[in-house]
């Protein structure tokens, strides 16, 4: 074969899967019986091949057509015999005896059906030929054999198929057949004819050499046979990975039903990642494939496809496809081999579901027990909400988390936490923090009907508001979970997907996830109010509302803190009442107290929310700035 520029695309004829290496099994056991061992790397460097021996041992794989006329004319070199082609072809009956595709067409019963098969048989070997019988009858057979466009017609093809031909009755345990090749597209007709003929007469002599030997073959075969599936029902029982188990499937249903290409698309959940096992297709369109094996109708499929289910009683994982690649034909003995084992990959998947199932249980469980224990030494509600973030995601597959709290004083929902399976948090819009009720929308149902289901939102249906906010975030759909006691709404978790919104379309099994999350959720926020209750106590004055001494100081130590690695200054402002205990005298203490308040206000009017404003006791009070302030704008800030 002569080599091709480095730029050059690839021919019809040199790539592609064009004979199955059922040949070229033969070949090499017949170069090694004629010229050694040693003569294999002989053969393979001269036919210029890249191929490894065990490849083109393994009569599953298929080779381009340029591949096989370049080893059977390296053969016939290392060995030395210009009819090799034809050997190897009448060798394939007797070396490929026991292969299932030998039990295979021995299912069709006799030679005369066989050669009336011809036409689908012949694919078993080769898919760049196409033979149809002209005439059959007791004995004898007429075939013509026409090559297909791009396909010439060489004269090692001819004479490869002239022994296969010949080899049909010793699969019946009959005496070959004579073959006459007396027209030859090779030699410039437009197609090959063959006359075929063979002696019956042995089929009714008992015991006949030739039907033991064919008797043994049969049983061989069957006992392979039994062999591929004991060895596919052992990789379900010792198989640790899924994939690799799926994929052995694969490859024992390639040995048995016989196609260049196969593909195995399967689900492990409904609506879940496509997961592909193939051979023979090119990387670039398993995808498209997969999903069009899926499809719940799909348009007609191609007539050199076989396609499958893989289903058990537990689902319908999805679909198992052996394919050729133009018009060839599959036997329907096939079909059922292949359903053989599609219902193995469905068994295999049932157990990886059940294992997986009982895993997630297990995971879900003990994500919800450290959800409870996490709650249960939560103090405050913001607390309560970021360890309800952290947890979410371990029990429910999704994308993001927010968990938002019932503000009263703003009459709003505020968001008080946010995670990701991953741990990073997306940057939003101030708008994604809070959630104000409008009239009629979701959040006022919920409002006025705290305990309502989990309401589902994707790009079609649900809230118009929700949808806007799933479209700013790239999301496909939310889910928001009311946590919620039989009066009041506490707080909302909005669970959201960023693909796959059925991920989160209601389902009892995941409505009692999330019912046990919200439960929990629910009794850890109102003990949250409780502790946030006290804690505001704890902290602010009592008599004001604004920071109390404990509080100040705490700040204050930190600013200076932060001060100190930044080498920045400190802006703080003392202020006391001048003569305010006369008011106390003249007016009484409940005046006084007014008049403290409203000072307290004034302050907080003067100054910015990161500002903190204190009350130190008594009439003393003491401003700290959240930023570093300059000199002059400590006096504007003084003055004002």
């Amino acid at each position: 074969m002569g080599q091709e520029p480095p730029d050059a695309k690839p021919s019809l004829t040199s790539s592609g899967n064009h004979f199955s290496c059922s040949m070229t099994a033969v070949l090499l056991a017949e170069v090694v019986d004629r010229a050694g061992e040693q003569a294999v790397g002989e053969l393979l460097a001269l036919a210029g091949s890249t191929r490894s021996a065990a490849y083109l041992q393994d009569i599953t794989n298929w080779i381009s057509y340029d591949e096989a006329v370049a080893l059977w004319r390296a053969g016939a070199r290392v060995t030395q015999n210009p009819r090799l082609p034809e050997l190897v072809g009448q060798r394939a009956a007797e070396r490929l005896s026991a292969s299932p595709v030998a039990t295979l067409l021995r299912s069709l019963g006799s030679p005369g059906n066989l050669y009336r098969e011809i036409s689908t048989g012949a694919t078993k070997f080769s898919t760049v030929i196409r033979i149809e019988p002209v005439e059959t009858g007791p004995g004898f057979a007429e075939l013509v054999a026409i090559p297909v466009g791009g396909f010439p017609r060489s004269a090692e093809h001819c004479a490869w198929t002239t022994g296969m031909l010949s080899g049909a009755p010793i699969l019946f345990g009959l005496p070959r057949a004579s073959v006459e090749h007396d027209r030859c597209a090779a030699l410039g007709a437009p197609d090959c004819r063959y006359l075929i003929t063979w002696s019956e007469a042995a089929a009714g002599s008992s015991g006949s050499g030739e039907q033991l030997i064919a008797l043994r073959h049969q049983l061989e075969g069957m006992q392979e046979r039994l062999h591929s599936m004991f060895a596919t029902a052992s990789d379900l029982i010792a198989g640790d990975d899924i994939g690799d188990v799926l994929a052995r499937i694969t490859d024992r249903a390639a040995m048995e039903v016989r196609a260049p290409r196969f593909l195995l698309s399967v689900r492990m959940e409904p609506g879940g990642q496509i997961q592909c096992h193939h051979r023979g297709f090119a990387e670039d369109e398993v995808a498209r494939l997969a999903e069009q094996i899926l499809e719940p109708h799909p348009s007609e499929q191609p007539k050199s496809w076989l396609v499958v289910s893989v289903r058990s009683e537990r689902r319908d994982y999805g679909r198992l496809l052996a394919a050729f690649e133009a018009d060839e034909r599959f036997f329907p003995q096939e079909r059922e081999l292949l359903e053989v084992y599609a219902r193995y990959a469905a068994t295999a998947l049932d157990g990886a579901a059940a294992l997986m199932e009982a895993n997630r249980r297990y995971h879900q469980s003990s994500a919800l027990l450290k959800l409870a224990r996490a709650l249960a030494t939560a103090g405050t509600t913001g607390e309560v909400a970021n360890r309800l973030a952290d947890a979410v995601p371990l029990v429910v597959d999704c994308d993001r988390v927010g968990v938002y709290l019932w503000d009263p004083a703003r009459g709003e929902l505020v968001r008080r936490a946010i995670a990701t399976p991953d741990g990073t948090v997306p940057e939003e819009h101030e708008d994604e923090w809070s959630w104000a009720p409008q009239p009629g929308d979701a959040l006022e149902r919920l409002l006025n009907d705290p305990r309502q289901d989990p309401i589902f939102t994707d790009a079609v249906t649900g809230d118009p508001a929700i949808r806007e906010g799933l479209r700013r975030r790239g999301e496909s759909a939310v889910l928001v979970v009311p946590l919620a006691t039989e009066d009041s709404l506490l707080g909302a978790l909005a669970v959201s997907v960023r693909e796959r919104p059925e991920r989160l379309r209601a389902n009892p099994d995941l409505l009692d996830r999330l019912s046990g999350v919200a439960a929990q959720a629910t009794t850890a926020l109102q003990n949250g109010r409780l502790v946030d209750q006290i804690t505001h106590q704890a902290m602010h004055d009592q008599l004001t509302g604004l920071a109390n001494r404990l509080q100040f100081a705490e700040k204050l130590r930190k600013a200076v803190n932060r001060a100190r690695q930044r080498e920045e200054m400190v802006t703080m402002f003392y202020i006391d009442l001048n003569d305010f205990k006369p008011v106390n005298d003249a007016y009484g203490h409940e005046v006084g107290d007014k008049l403290l308040s409203a000072l307290g206000k004034r302050l907080n009017s003067c100054t910015r929310a990161s500002d903190t404003v204190a009350r130190l006791g008594g009439d003393e009070f003491a401003v700290l700035i959240g930023s570093q302030t300059s000199p002059p704008d400590s006096d504007l800030l003084a003055i004002r």
